[in-house]
């Protein structure tokens, strides 16, 4: 049950809900979710992850338990919105993953803000320019692919429910379907004038070229499936060679599980985390 400990307001009076598990313990993770996710989408990973670690999650601007205004939709304010929570909470040394298209929030804040409150940063299962024409691009939107884009707008118009629907039936891709509906619960709690404001924003910039600017641990993890169909490849290929200035990598391929495999499979997730988190930590 939430409390009026869980929220915080930033700098432009947007209101994140918040979570801090084990503030008392060191070694912050700090797990962001994905498009028109929440916080709950990390249920299964929380309670083993902070057994020894601090563990913060929030619910982006417009998002899950957040504030619905209509202002501040990027990918930068959204990268503004983390260093000022991280400052709020006083994190140091975190280690810092972002789910699916959050994954533009991580690369984008080292470009703004560098190693501000971060050791080591981590990709789970996300694109980094949805739009581009390049080889490591599979995403639906490839090539400037407006038409497309189109289409799910108008889908959007003629029944958000039913796209959230049918998107929670491509992340979980017949893994868990029980939870189909759930999900689509949590990602409705999102507007759709707000899903699509950040959504354009985010199939626009190209990310990928920022990895080459990161000088910190990375960690990749990646999935074949409806959402991501070439997920593996970039966990443990371009992404790896993006991040060239990189220190330590470290890259996890699922077989299974689909675009949620760190739901689908808690513990093997959570371990191969706790690995990487472990060997920066040294």
């Amino acid at each position: 049950m939430a409390t009026k400990n869980n929220f915080f307001r930033t700098s432009d009076d947007a209101i994140l809900y918040y979570e801090d598990h084990s503030p008392e313990k060191g070694n912050p993770i700090v797990l962001v979710p994905g498009y028109c996710c929440s916080t709950k989408f990390f249920a299964n990973n929380i309670p083993a992850l902070s057994q020894d670690h601090r563990v913060i999650t929030f619910d982006p601007r417009g998002q899950g338990a957040s504030s619905k205004g209509l202002q501040g939709h990027t990918v930068a304010r959204n990268c503004q919105d983390i260093k000022e929570l991280l400052d709020f909470l006083d994190v140091q040394d975190a280690v810092m993953l972002g789910w699916s298209m959050a994954g533009q929030f991580i690369v984008k804040y080292f470009d703004l803000y560098g190693a501000h409150r971060v050791k080591a940063l981590g990709l789970i299962d996300c694109p980094l320019g949805a739009m581009y024409d390049e080889p490591w691009n599979a995403h639906g939107l490839k090539g400037f692919n407006t038409e497309h884009l189109t289409d799910q707008l108008k889908m959007v118009y003629n029944g958000w429910e039913g796209y959230v629907t049918f998107f929670c039936h491509l992340m979980y891709d017949g893994n868990d379907d029980s939870k189909v509906e759930w999900a689509a619960g949590e990602m409705l709690k999102t507007p759709p004038w707000i899903a699509f404001a950040i959504y354009s924003d985010m199939t626009m910039l190209n990310c990928y070229e920022l990895l080459e600017k990161i000088n910190i641990p990375m960690v990749f993890f990646g999935a074949d499936g409806k959402v991501t169909a070439n997920g593996k490849s970039l966990a443990t290929k371009w992404y790896p060679e993006g991040a060239k200035n990189s220190p330590y990598t470290e890259s996890y391929p699922f077989e299974h599980g689909g675009h949620v495999f760190f739901d689908v499979h808690p513990d093997e997730f959570n371990q191969k985390l706790l690995h990487f988190v472990d060997a920066v930590n040294q």
